[in-house]
C-alpha cells in the first residue's frame, strides 16, 4: 500500500518567514496549514500531511530513493519552487551545517507553535528518529530539555553517535529525558555486549557495584556467544569486569575462557580469582584448562596453584576429563608432571588380573591337600613343594601387581575381598603342608 506524505503549499511562506524572522509569514501559513490527517483514496493509496517541524528538518521533499517510508509530493507552483531551491542554495553557500540551520528555524518557530505538541500529533514517524536519521545531534540536544523523552535504542544512538556535547546532555537531564531508566540500562548492555563504547552510559545509570554486576553479565554473555571475542572481553575487563558472573550452572565467566583458550583474557583476570574457585559440578579451573587442550592455558592455570588431581562431583579428574575428551596436549601435559590416572576399563583389567591370580591361588589348596593326604603317591614331597612353590609365586605376582603405582584404591566388592583373605589363607596351610612334609622326610 502506497504511502504519500503531502507537502503543502504554505511551507515555502513558512520557511521564508522562519529565514527572515518575518512573525507575519509564519502566522499565516501556520494558519492555513492543512490538518494532519490520514487520507485513504478509491485506490488505496494513502496520503497525509504531517505538522510543520517535520518540513523544516527535511527542507525539501526527498527523492524516492531517499525516503523508506513515505513518497515525498510536493504542492508548490513554480514560483515556490524557484524561492526554495535558490534559498537552500544560498544557505549551502554560506556556509551553514544543516544541523545549525535546524536549530535556528526550530528556533524561529518556537516562538509561534510548541514544537513538542506538533511531535506528539501523529505516530507515523518519530520526530526524535528523524534528527537522528539525519545525524542532528544539536538539534536533538537543543530540544531535549522541552520536554521530549527518549528510548532506550534512541538514547543509546544518541550516546554513541553524538559528539561530547550530546553526552554531556545526556548526563545533564538524563533524569528527565529518559523513558525508562531500566530498559535504558539494558539496551545499554547490548551494546556493550556488541563491543559499542557504552560504559560512560551505564556508569551514569547506575551505581558501582551494580555497574560491575553489569560489566560481569556482559563478559559472560560475551564469552558463552558462538562469536566470542578476545578483544571485546578485553575491553570489559579494562573497564571493570572482573570474570564473576556465573552461568545457571555455576560456571563463570573465567571458566568459561579458560575452557575457550583465550589465554591473554584470563592472564588479565587471574588476580581476581583464587585457585579453589569450584563451579555446581565440583569443577576446578584446571578441568576447564585440560578442555582447552592449550599448554599456555595448562601452564597458567597451574601457576594459580590449582589442584590438578581433584575430582569433581562425578569422580572426574582433569586426567581423566582430558583422556575422554581427547585432548591429547593436555594428557602430556600432566603425564610429564606423574599426574597419570587409568580408566575405568583398565582399573578393571588390572583389578581382574590380579584376583584372578588369587584365586588360583586358592584353587591349588584343594590340590595340595588331596596330593597330602595320598597315601598312595611316592613323589608326594616333590608334588607338594611345586604346588607350593606354584601357590608363592602367582601370590606374589598378584602382590607385585597390586603394589603397582596406577592400581585402583577404590572399595572393592565383598566377594573379592573374601578371594582375597583366601589367598592368604591357602598361602599359608600349603606353606604348613610343605614344613610338614619336608620334617617327615627328614626324620626317616
Amino acid at each position: 500500500m502506497e504511502q504519500v506524505l503531502i507537502w503543502p503549499s504554505q511551507f515555502p511562506l513558512l520557511l521564508k518567514g522562519l529565514v527572515e524572522d518575518n512573525g507575519a509569514f509564519i502566522l499565516d501559513a501556520l494558519e492555513a496549514w492543512p490538518e494532519c490527517d490520514v487520507v485513504k483514496d478509491e485506490q488505496g493509496v494513502i496520503s497525509q500531511v504531517l505538522p510543520p517541524i517535520f518540513y523544516v528538518a527535511w527542507l525539501k521533499p526527498l527523492d524516492p530513493f531517499e525516503s523508506c517510508f513515505f513518497q515525498h509530493i510536493d504542492e508548490y507552483d513554480d514560483e515556490q519552487h524557484n524561492y526554495v531551491l535558490q534559498l537552500l542554495n544560498h544557505i549551502e553557500q554560506a556556509g551553514i551545517s544543516r544541523d545549525e540551520l535546524t536549530v535556528k528555524l526550530l528556533g524561529c518557530l518556537s516562538q509561534y507553535s510548541s514544537i513538542a505538541s506538533q511531535a506528539k500529533i501523529q505516530n507515523k514517524i518519530s520526530f526524535i528518529d528523524l534528527l537522528l536519521k539525519y545525524k542532528q545531534f544539536k538539534t536533538l540536544c537543543w530540544l531535549l530539555p522541552s520536554g521530549f523523552q527518549l528510548t532506550p535504542a534512541q538514547t543509546c544512538e544518541l550516546w554513541l553517535n553524538g559528539e561530547e556535547s550530546s553526552r554531556s546532555c545526556i548526563r545533564e537531564c538524563y533524569r528527565d529525558i529518559l523513558e525508562n531508566t531500566s530498559l535504558t540500562q539494558a539496551e545499554a548492555v547490548k551494546h556493550l555486549n556488541e563491543g559499542q563504547d557504552c560504559e560512560g552510559l551505564l556508569t551514569l545509570l547506575c551505581n558501582e557495584e551494580e555497574r560491575l554486576q553489569i560489566l560481569d553479565n556482559a563478559l559472560l554473555e560475551q564469552v558463552m556467544s558462538g562469536a566470542a571475542k578476545q578483544s571485546s572481553m578485553l575491553s570489559l575487563i579494562e573497564k571493570g569486569a572482573r570474570g564473576h558472573g556465573a552461568d545457571s550452572a555455576g560456571k563463570s565467566a573465567m571458566m568459561w575462557i579458560v575452557e575457550k583458550g583465550f589465554v591473554s583474557a584470563a592472564k588479565a583476570l587471574r588476580e581476581f580469582h583464587c585457585g579453589v574457585s569450584l563451579d555446581d559440578l565440583g569443577r576446578n579451573l584446571m578441568h576447564y584448562a585440560v578442555l582447552s587442550n592449550s599448554r599456555p592455558m595448562l601452564e597458567l592455570i597451574e601457576d594459580m596453584g590449582v589442584d590438578p588431581r581433584l575430582a569433581d562431583a562425578s569422580g572426574c579428574t582433569p586426567y581423566r576429563l582430558a583422556t575422554e575428551n581427547q585432548s591429547v596436549n593436555s594428557k602430556k601435559y600432566l603425564e610429564k608432571r606423574g599426574i597419570i590416572e587409568l580408566s575405568d576399563e583398565a582399573k578393571y583389567q588390572r583389578i581382574f588380573r590380579v584376583y584372578v591370580l588369587k584365586a588360583f591361588a586358592v584353587l591349588f589348596l584343594p590340590l595340595q591337600l588331596a596330593l597330602f593326604l595320598d597315601a598312595s603317591r611316592d613323589n608326594k614331597l616333590s608334588m607338594v613343594l611345586l604346588l607350593s612353590s606354584c601357590t608363592l609365586f602367582i601370590f606374589a605376582l598378584a602382590r607385585l601387581l597390586k603394589r603397582r603405582r596406577l592400581f585402583p584404591t577404590t572399595k572393592l566388592p565383598f566377594s573379592l575381598r573374601c578371594i582375597g583373605v583366601l589367598s592368604w589363607l591357602s598361602l599359608s596351610i600349603q606353606a604348613i603342608f610343605t614344613v610338614v612334609m619336608c620334617l617327615a622326610v627328614v626324620s626317616i
